[in-house]
């Protein structure tokens, strides 16, 4: 259980990760992103290690294996590539711009629906028990997290613009429309 709280503290660190990126303090936003994802792959990786496991044949094992690699690379691409890495993690101050196309044409928070389905990849292919408790757990931080973000940080970092994000792509799960619209981006961006 000391490795869900490690987890748990990893998202509390990352709550101000936007409060300092807002009053651009250098050095620390960066500091503090890599700290609270530090944080949460330690204890992801120290669950895995140490839980007791569930035996499952091995097509469940490879299923998972193939799960969490696609959905980790959906992660990665979210929130490394789309947005622009230095400017949001690296530089001082918040980012100014503002991406509303690929993922994020999805939901304004593709991560999380990313997240969970990784760990679940994660929990088929090692059988970890403990995982069983730390996925909603974090999950729900995460969801906490974003939801932070989306209702304080972004409509103070992308003004107006945020506001109309919000009126045309859901928070967290996909619509009908927000589908089309992100394939219609990738679309547009493959023509490019």
């Amino acid at each position: 259980m000391i490795y869900i709280f490690i987890g748990i503290i990893g998202f509390i660190i990352l709550f101000f990760f936007d409060l300092v990126a807002l009053r651009k303090i250098p050095f620390l936003k960066t500091a503090i992103w890599l700290a609270g994802y530090g944080l949460i792959a330690f204890s992801l990786n120290s669950i895995i290690r140490k839980s007791t496991r569930f035996d499952f044949p091995n097509y469940v094992k490879t299923i998972g294996i193939v799960i969490s690699t696609v959905f980790s690379i959906l992660l990665i691409y979210s929130l490394l590539i789309e947005i622009p890495f230095k400017k949001t993690y690296l530089d001082k101050g918040a980012g100014t711009e503002l991406i509303t196309t690929g993922t994020y044409a999805l939901t304004r928070h593709p991560g999380v629906l990313w997240f969970l389905v990784v760990f679940i990849g994660i929990f088929l292919a090692t059988g970890s028990k403990m995982l069983l408790i730390a996925t909603p757990v974090w999950w729900s931080m995460d969801i906490i997290y974003v939801v932070i973000q989306d209702k304080i940080f972004f409509p103070k970092q992308f003004g107006d613009a945020y506001r109309r994000y919000q009126n045309e792509v859901p928070i967290l799960i996909p619509t009908r429309n927000s589908i089309k619209r992100c394939i219609s981006t990738f679309i547009k961006i493959r023509r490019k």
